[in-house]
C-alpha cells in the first residue's frame, strides 16, 4: 500500500516538473524528458534555483519519495515480504 502511495507521488512530481520542461525548454526538450524521466529529474536540479520556475518543492517532493520507496522496498525484501 505505502509503495503504491509512493508510486503515485513520484509519478505527480515528475509530471510537474516534465510541464515546466516542455514550458522552459520547448518540445524536443520536452520529448526527451518524456522518454527518459532521468533527464528531468537531472534537469530539474540543475534548475531549482530558479524561483520564477518554483520547482524547489517538487524536486524536494520526488527526491524523497524515490528515497522512502527504496527504503520500504529494502525493509520489505529484509522482513520476508517480497516472498
Amino acid at each position: 500500500m505505502l509503495g503504491t502511495i509512493g508510486s503515485i507521488i513520484i509519478w505527480i512530481a515528475g509530471i510537474v516538473v516534465l510541464v515546466k520542461l516542455f514550458q522552459t525548454e520547448g518540445v524536443m526538450k520536452g520529448i526527451l524528458g518524456l522518454i527518459c524521466m532521468l533527464y528531468t529529474f537531472i534537469w530539474g536540479w540543475q534548475n531549482i534555483g530558479k524561483e520564477e520556475l518554483k520547482l524547489k518543492t517538487w524536486m524536494y517532493v520526488w527526491t524523497g519519495a524515490i528515497v522512502l520507496g527504496v527504503i520500504l522496498n529494502v525493509v520489505g525484501s529484509m522482513s520476508g515480504g517480497g516472498e
